[in-house]
């Protein structure tokens, strides 16, 4: 593919900039419509309310695509327009790299070949290992099975831990999941007696923990024991991105599953499936494409950690912490990505064992965002929008990084004293700029608010 057309593939989502402008047309005709003279009001003898308005032509909202530029910026260029927001000490200890999308140059780099800690901009490695090796419309299954003794029927996990509890129309991290209660009606609509419940957890293998976990995170909503069987990723409240979480996954989904089947006090035994036997129901997930979006917009650990033993099990890996993260290292690889320095414990960036080169990240987003892997490209939708949605909602609304709302797309990250930010966003031409931040040794909002600083001065930049 040639520069040209790379450029004129890449596309970039601003939602917010196409509100605004919305929003200023239909004020400025509303500010129009009212500034008629004194004179000219008194001397009418037809009343304000009698006065039709006229149409307002103002546009429509829209997404359209970035036409590119071959302004090509110089790395003189970036240095200088990076220096001001660099010069920040709440940057702490900051690595990074800018590269130029277009082209793979890199214009700006400060130790970014050094392994860093990668907090949640590891869900990136996961997505592109996942979109490669494994059809991205394909979905998780799970199902109900007749058992081998009578009164039994098997609950058996196939990896989808967004599968819901929650009443029809009830407010959910992940809308659109599998019904636990659709199941259930399945279940009952064949008429088999059941007397037990057995939970088939082994669809996956390992520890339910990865090295790095801490158990005191699955109290504070950021982690649970890995399962295969689970509903609304463990949360206590489904609503609630950092609910916390049961702890107990596969007990939790069994006791709902039992509720919606009319017998709450029903036994729950764990167990495994015999071949052959009669299917008494099933529900599927959403695409895998799409609990990927969701898993990067919500920066959703437990879901990412799902897709990554999905990755694993394309790739012929045992579906453990240990098969995930090498199957994701061996996809990578066969990118073409210099994997040298990368160590993963689990898929989700949550462990303090994991370790990534901030220039390993710029070239999966570089990839993504030229085309040169079309499949690729899905992982765009689901990066956060500045000032937007997701986990950067509620950033790029200070003056020194607002001009970038709307315009940068990236994957947060933060764990202990450490903040990443990953992304891509268009200079003043068009040019398409793809970073990778880190930053060691800081804490609180002020160093969030300086690497957004940094990232948008790149959308000022012309940079020649």
């Amino acid at each position: 593919m040639s520069v040209v057309a790379s450029k004129r593939r890449t596309v970039v989502i601003s939602v917010i900039v196409a509100a605004v402008l919305l929003i200023a047309a239909v004020t400025t005709v509303l500010l129009l419509n009212g500034s008629g003279g004194s004179d000219s009001t008194a001397s009418s003898t037809t009343t304000v309310a009698e006065v039709p308005d006229p149409p307002v032509n103002a546009p429509a909202a829209r997404i359209v695509p970035i036409t590119g530029s071959d302004a090509v910026p110089t790395e003189a260029g970036v240095a200088a327009q990076l220096a001001g927001p660099l010069s920040n000490p709440e940057l702490k200890q900051f690595t990074g790299i800018v590269v130029d999308a277009a082209t793979g140059q890199t214009l700006w780099n400060t130790d970014a070949a050094t392994p860093q800690l990668p907090a949640s901009t590891a869900k990136l490695l996961t997505g592109a290992a996942l979109l490669t090796s494994l059809d991205p419309d394909s979905r998780f299954t799970t199902r109900v099975v007749q058992g081998d003794q009578a009164g039994d029927v098997i609950l058996i996990g196939g990896g989808d831990v967004t599968l819901s509890a929650r009443a029809e129309g009830a407010a959910t991290v992940t809308p659109g999941a599998a019904s636990m209660a659709d199941l259930a009606e399945q279940v009952k609509a064949t008429g088999v007696p059941v007397q037990r419940i057995v939970l088939d957890t082994s669809y996956w293998s390992g520890p339910a923990l990865a090295d790095g976990w801490l158990t005191e995170d699955i109290g504070k909503g950021y982690l649970t024991r890995m399962s295969p069987l689970m509903v609304d990723g463990d949360r206590i409240d489904p609503a609630t991105e950092n609910s916390r979480r049961t702890g107990d996954p596969a007990v939790t989904a069994g006791k709902a599953f039992a509720t919606f089947l009319g017998l709450p006090d029903v036994p729950l035994v764990p167990g495994t499936a015999p071949e052959g036997t009669a299917v008494l129901g099933e529900v599927q997930s959403q695409p895998m494409s799409v609990l990927l979006a969701q898993a990067l917009e919500n920066s959703d650990n437990i879901l990412a950690e799902a897709l990554a033993r999905q990755v694993a099990i394309a790739r012929g890996a045992p579906p453990s912490f240990a098969g995930a993260s090498a199957a994701t290292l061996e996809a990578l690889g066969a990118l073409g990505i210099d994997t040298i320095g990368v160590e993963l414990s689990d898929g989700s960036g949550l462990s303090t064992s994991d370790r990534v080169p901030p220039a390993v990240m710029a070239q999966v987003v570089t990839l993504a965002v030229n085309g040169q892997v079309p499949a690729l490209r899905s992982m765009l939708t689901g990066l956060p929008i500045a000032g937007a949605t997701g986990s950067l909602k509620d950033r790029y609304l200070r003056p020194e990084s607002n001009a970038a709302a709307g315009w940068v797309r990236a994957k947060t990250g933060s764990l202990d004293v450490t903040y990443a930010l990953a992304g891509y966003v268009p200079d003043v031409d068009g040019r398409i700029l793809v970073f990778s931040f880190n930053s060691n040794g800081v804490s609180g909002d002020a160093a969030r608010w300086a690497q957004d600083a940094v990232a948008a001065a790149l959308r000022g930049c012309g940079c020649r």
